[in-house]
């Protein structure tokens, strides 16, 4: 179009100068020599008018060309300006669209800011909307998100390789804590080079994980569960005899070996187990001094496997001190066997001198022995007739005490004659006294006399029982079939 206007214009131009320029002169001959001029000639009034007629015609084609030349200019200004409107809001969108790829993270990096800056700076210097359209800024935008993307992996996968690293490490301690308690005891040769076979594969299981779970997942609570087994194990089986004293939280009991293995191996946590002390079973005789009602009546027989309880002293509560134990031998003091002996004889004798005579006589003996009195007497009598008569009487009566423990030192020091016969008749006399209660049913020997009774009981038990030597009662276990 604006080809057009100037072609139009040329044209205008070039007829302008066309009725501008006068008619073309002839072909000019040698002039004659001067001759004088002649008179000047009276212009016609159609030449007048002929140039009159001219020169409207230039200034209309003048002003013609001159409106031409305005209304060209104007279209050439309009266009001009929508050109560059057109180029303004093609670099602004292509701003917008660059604005919007560029930004964030991105730009922070220094080949992002580099492409950022280039791309802004061709889009401010492009010269025509066709060479704004042609910058390709998504192109240009996924090579450095390409290579934003791989920055941000390779960032991304050093950062959890350090974590990996972290959490290896500290699962490595964390086994080596935990195989440390069981590396520490008295292991015998062969179950240490397991454990330590154990932790070594562990680690290293660790060490190869590849992810955080992996490491997470590796779990030795199994393992210790199996080797604190073993270990406890081999610890029964060590100790001699066929008990094993088992102490946990502070309470002991007695096992068999078997027994002692069965329980333990029934204890599913390790950090329960390893809690377990296993001691040696070494009996130790104890001389108790119990009341009769602290001894199962004072009938509890040597060889007795027995138990032994006490009384809390602030909680006044019972509990079991000793589960095993046995009687050796139970001793009655001799202050509980004093014999009273009781003793009375009597004889009276008359007669009449009417021949009528009478006598008679009786004797009565009697003895005890604590609560129980015996007595055996008798009496007799004769009479007669006659004329005088006479009568006579007389009585005796004896009591004493024999205390047992002056009988056994008198026997022990030579004092008595016929010692032999006198041990003969005291041995076993407590056995035989508490049998006779049993036999009669009758109580002879108070519940507050004291017996010696010497227990054997394990050594890992005489402390408790010291601590209660007051409060002390003993149970006989009773074996039902």
């Amino acid at each position: 179009m604006a080809e057009d206007i100037e072609a139009k214009i040329r044209r205008l131009r070039e007829l302008g100068k066309a009725s501008a320029e006068p008619e073309t002169p002839p072909t000019p001959v040698s002039k004659p020599s001067p001759k004088p001029k002649p008179p000047r000639r009276i212009r016609r009034l159609s030449n007048i008018r002929e140039r009159e007629k001219k020169r409207r015609i230039l200034i209309g084609a003048s002003i013609l060309i001159i409106l031409i030349l305005i209304v060209s200019f104007a279209a050439y200004s309009w266009y001009s300006s929508q050109k560059e409107k057109e180029l303004r809001d093609a670099k602004q969108r292509k701003l917008a669209e660059l604005n919007s790829y560029f930004k964030g993270d991105i730009l922070k990096t220094s080949y992002g800011q580099t492409t950022y800056n280039e791309l802004k700076a061709k889009i401010e210097t492009a010269k025509s909307v066709e060479e704004v359209n042609s910058i390709d800024i998504k192109s240009a935008y996924l090579q450095v998100y390409q290579k934003y993307k791989a920055e941000l992996e390779e960032k991304q996968r050093q950062e959890e390789l350090k974590r990996l690293n972290q959490a290896k490490e500290q699962k490595k301690m964390e086994i080596k804590l935990l195989f440390e308690p069981l590396l520490a005891q008295p292991l015998p040769t062969q179950i240490r080079e397991h454990a330590l076979q154990v932790e070594n594969e562990l680690l290293a299981q660790v060490e190869n994980a590849s992810s955080i779970n992996a490491v997470n997942s590796t779990d030795p609570t199994p393992y210790l569960l199996q080797l604190w087994r073993e270990y406890y194990t081999y610890r029964v089986d060590s100790i001699k005899g066929d008990y094993v004293v088992l102490e946990f939280n502070g309470h002991k009991k007695i096992y068999t070996k078997e027994q002692a293995k069965a329980m333990l191996s029934g204890i599913q946590d390790y950090t329960v187990l390893m809690q377990y002390n296993v001691k040696e079973v070494q009996f130790v005789k104890m001389a108790l001094l119990l009341t009769r009602d602290r001894v199962v009546g004072g009938f509890i027989e040597p060889g007795a496997k027995i138990m032994i309880f006490a009384q809390n002293a602030t909680s006044r509560q019972y509990l079991q001190i000793a589960d095993l134990g046995y009687v050796d031998s139970v001793l009655l003091p001799a202050d509980a066997g004093i014999i009273n002996l009781n003793e009375q004889q009597g004889s009276s004798s008359s007669s009449n001198s009417n021949s009528n005579s009478q006598s008679s006589s009786s004797s009565q003996n009697s003895a005890s022995a604590g609560d129980t009195t015996v007595s055996t007497g008798g009496s007799s009598s004769t009479s007669s007739s006659s004329s005088q008569s006479y009568s006579e009487s007389s009585s005796a009566s004896y009591y004493y005490s024999v205390n047992l423990g002056e009988i056994m030192r008198a026997i022990s020091s030579g004092k008595i004659q016929g010692s032999e016969e006198a041990i003969r008749q005291l041995e076993n006399y407590g056995d035989n006294l508490l049998a006779l209660e049993q036999r009669l049913q009758l109580q002879n020997v108070p519940n507050g006399v004291p017996f010696l009774v010497i227990v054997e009981v394990p050594s890992v038990y005489v402390p408790d029982v010291l601590s209660h030597i007051n409060t002390v009662y003993i149970g006989e276990l009773v074996e039902k079939s």
